[in-house]
């Protein structure tokens, strides 16, 4: 017997370390090598992607460890650090975009801050040419710090800086300054807002007029009928002898107010304001005074055709608007029915047609009425006194009113009543079967037994008297019935798997599987066997059923092999996280692969049905149930079993069972 279990690959020195994160495949060992390190350490991938650090990181930046987790984002601790040193919200997204674009590959820089413990602590961030980022942390002592002069000076000024960008950007009007060569100085948000086009070239140092013309050459403005040249030349002369303000319309219908003036040192501050209220209001009164002509056209054709009934009530729960489904559905008159009636007489009016009655009228007027239903969706059920049923659905409007749909879902109603009797008579008929089978299996016990007993007694007391026939007759009759005692032992396993259900239980499938592999070892012995296996996990489950489930695939490997070739079985386990799973669980998936006889693809099907055989008794024993109790072990849990053959070449049995379950029988 050969058993060989795969090894965890042990990292070698701190250069094939790097190498492996870098390309994304860092082993969690890498914590130990920085944990002896005497200053904060923390690597990030090439997508600056957390891959570790150590706890002196960590207690110096001021980071928790539920902050960080493997595979967070620098940009997210930024974020934190930024929110814990109380930076406006509006001011993040913009800091950390500065400092990404700064952090280029091969480039490195330090800085100093004030963690939120209190203590100075300097920061070195370095990009190495192939994207990996790695950071080492410090404490500084105040008392010591030795910033000279010249340091306090560019920290004072970014201090300044910082405070003008921040007045800069939360202006409600674009901003620029160009210099006295007309280049660029800065800018705020604002002023990109206003040049969706061109924020690719505006940045400092740009020339207006490739600003200008770019923007116009990519279609940004309205020319209104001059060509870009012209255009580009009326705006640098507006720009270069401001004057009074003027207005350029964008092409994305926006009207902006700009306004320009000279500097001292002959450079030029220009703002940029949005005017599109103001200019189009005349324009858009007409436009919305026709579009309204034409929507309550739309509106009223809409209405009319709607399959759900419609009614708007204003906050007084007077009627509004109505359609003819809704009218339809209760038999109402329009002449009754229609707006500024209040919604108590339609009720009043529905009670007088017989729809429901007075009691029940009342009850969904309270309902509407209380102002915690009025102020939220709300859906209720109407069950008329014709048999149907409407589905009534609430929707609160801003101004205090109402607007309510109205849907016939009878036949909806009839159909899952007539589902769910079904579903009843099915569990219940499942229940009756699985108990039937343990039942018929077990009273079956009693007269094999006999018939065991009294052929034993036959050969041990008349064998030499019987004759050749008589033996053979004797001998097929203890064949059969010992064929009988193991489909009886068979079928017992399949219906105890729900009726002799225990409670679940935490427990290593890889104890399960030694303990497996102890009870074959004298089959794997007998025919040579290899089984090659991983570490399997620890999973939520019924221990006996994981048990019956490894040994009855393991058992079906070892007995469908090739007479000629030595069986080899290999079984290999993935663990797939909630995150990247499809249904949202965390799950293993098992792979049980051998080289034996395998199968046609064309009846992986029916394998797993139950009496099912793809070959004769006569070329290999069994009863045809053991693939469908593992199958049906496998539901039970809420895994899935998938097998794929190749005629002589082997099968592989794909196995998928959630890790956790939520309650006891049902997968989390």
């Amino acid at each position: 017997m050969k058993i060989n279990s795969n090894a965890t690959p042990i990292l070698k020195g701190a250069e094939n370390v790097l190498t492996e994160m870098t390309s994304e495949n860092a082993s969690a060992g890498i914590n130990d090598l920085f944990a002896g390190a005497d200053v904060g350490l923390a690597l990030f991938d090439s997508q600056l992607r957390l891959l570790a650090c150590n706890d002196l990181y960590k207690s110096l930046c001021g980071y928790r460890t539920s902050d960080m987790p493997t595979g967070t984002q620098l940009q997210k601790l930024m974020q934190i650090t930024f929110q814990r040193l109380n930076v406006p919200d509006e001011d993040v997204t913009g800091k950390i975009d500065r400092i990404i674009e700064r952090l280029q590959p091969g480039t490195a820089y330090s800085f100093r801050y004030t963690a939120p413990s209190g203590s100075m602590v300097e920061i070195r961030r370095r990009r190495l040419p192939n994207g990996t980022a790695v950071e080492t942390a410090r404490q500084i002592d105040s008392a010591s710090t030795g910033i000279d002069l010249n340091t306090q000076y560019e920290m004072i000024a970014e201090q300044s800086r910082s405070r003008l960008m921040h007045a800069l950007d939360v202006m409600a009007d674009g901003f620029a300054l160009y210099d006295a060569n007309d280049r660029m100085v800065l800018y705020n948000r604002k002023y990109l807002d206003y040049s969706p086009l061109a924020a690719d070239v505006i940045m400092p140092g740009a020339e207006k007029e490739e600003i200008l013309r770019k923007s116009t050459a990519r279609g940004a403005f309205i020319l209104n009928g001059m060509t870009q040249e012209q255009y580009v030349k009326w705006r640098l002369d507006k720009h270069r002898n401001p004057v009074e303000p003027y207005q350029v319309q964008l092409a994305d219908g926006r009207w902006l107010l700009i306004t320009e003036k000279r500097t001292n040192d002959g450079g030029i501050v220009g703002t940029r304001s949005d005017i599109t209220e103001i200019k189009l209001r005349e324009i858009e009164m007409l436009r919305i005074s026709r579009q309204l002509h034409a929507r309550n056209l739309h509106f009223d054709t809409a209405l009319s055709n709607m399959v759900q009934g419609l009614c708007m009530f204003d906050k007084d729960q007077k009627l509004i608007v109505v359609n003819k489904r809704y009218l339809e559905i209760y038999g109402f008159s329009a002449d009754v029915v229609k707006p500024g009636i209040s919604l108590r007489e339609i009720m009043q009016y529905s009670v007088s047609l017989g729809n429901y009655t007075t009691e029940e009228a009342d009850r969904a007027l309270a309902q509407r009425n209380d102002p915690s239903q009025l102020a939220r969706r709300s859906v209720i059920k109407q069950y008329l006194k014709d048999g149907r049923v409407i589905a009534v659905m609430n929707e609160p409007m801003s101004d205090g009113g109402t607007i309510a749909t109205y849907e016939d879902i009878t036949e909806v109603e009839r159909n899952a009543a007539t589902m769910l009797q079904y579903t009843q008579k099915l569990e219940h008929s499942n229940r009756e079967l699985a108990d039937f089978a343990y039942v018929a299996s077990h009273d079956l016990q009693e007269p094999l037994r006999k018939i065991e007993a009294f052929g034993e007694r036959l050969v041990n007391k008349y064998s030499s008297i019987l004759p050749d026939d008589g033996k053979m007759f004797v001998d097929r009759m203890q064949n059969a019935a010992g064929r009988m005692r193991t489909l009886i032992n068979d079928l017992l396993s399949y219906s105890r798997v729900t009726t002799g259900a225990k409670d679940f239980q935490k427990i290593s499938l890889s104890k399960v599987l030694g303990e497996v592999l102890s009870d074959l070892q004298i089959r794997i012995e007998e025919t040579k066997a290899t089984i090659n296996f991983d570490d399997l996990p620890t999973i939520e489950c019924e221990p006996m059923q994981m048990r019956q489930l490894l040994q009855n695939l393991l058992g079906n490997a070892l007995k469908f092999r090739k007479a000629d070739v030595l069986p080899v079985i290999t079984i290999s386990s993935e663990f797939v996280p909630a995150q990247d799973s499809v249904s949202g669980v965390a799950h293993t998936n098992i792979v049980f692969a051998d080289n034996g006889i395998g199968f046609d693809n064309e009846f992986k099907d029916k394998i797993f049905t139950i009496f099912q055989r793809l070959h004769s008794r006569t070329e290999y024993e069994g009863t045809g149930i053991g693939l469908a109790t593992v199958r049906k072990i496998i539901e039970r849990h809420g895994g899935t079993i998938n097998a794929d053959g190749q005629l002589n070449i082997g099968a592989k049995f794909y196995v998928t069972l959630p890790i956790e379950q939520n309650r006891k029988g049902a997968p989390a």
